[in-house]
C-alpha cells in the first residue's frame, strides 16, 4: 500500500492570514473556499490540494510560488524565534547559577 505524502502547514497558513489582516471568513470569501475548510486547514485536520493552494495564493494576491516563499519565510522566522528563545533561557539559567 502506497502512503500519501501530505504537507502540514496549518499554523503557517494562519500566520500568513493574520499577516494580511484577514479573518477566516475574509480568506474563505477571497479564495472561494468554505470557512470551515479554512479552519480545518489551519488546524491540519485537512490537507490542501494543489487547486486549494492556487486559490489561497490568488486570495492573497500572489502567485503560487510566492505563496511557497511566504510559507518558507514564516517557517524560517518561527525557527529563528524558537532558537532565540532557547538562547535567552540558557542565558537566564547561567545567570541564575552564577547567583547561587
Amino acid at each position: 500500500m502506497e502512503e500519501k505524502q501530505t504537507i502540514k502547514f496549518g499554523h503557517k497558513l494562519k500566520l500568513l492570514r493574520k499577516k494580511h489582516f484577514l479573518s477566516q471568513e475574509d480568506l474563505a470569501e477571497l479564495s472561494k473556499l468554505d470557512r470551515k475548510y479554512i479552519s480545518n486547514l489551519e488546524r491540519d485536520v485537512s490537507s490542501p490540494t494543489l487547486e486549494t493552494l492556487y486559490k489561497l495564493a490568488a486570495a492573497f494576491g500572489i502567485t503560487y510560488l510566492e505563496l511557497s516563499q511566504e510559507i518558507s519565510e514564516v517557517e524560517e522566522n518561527q525557527n529563528y524565534l524558537i532558537s532565540a528563545t532557547k538562547e535567552v533561557e540558557e542565558i537566564k539559567a547561567m545567570q541564575k547559577n552564577k547567583k547561587q
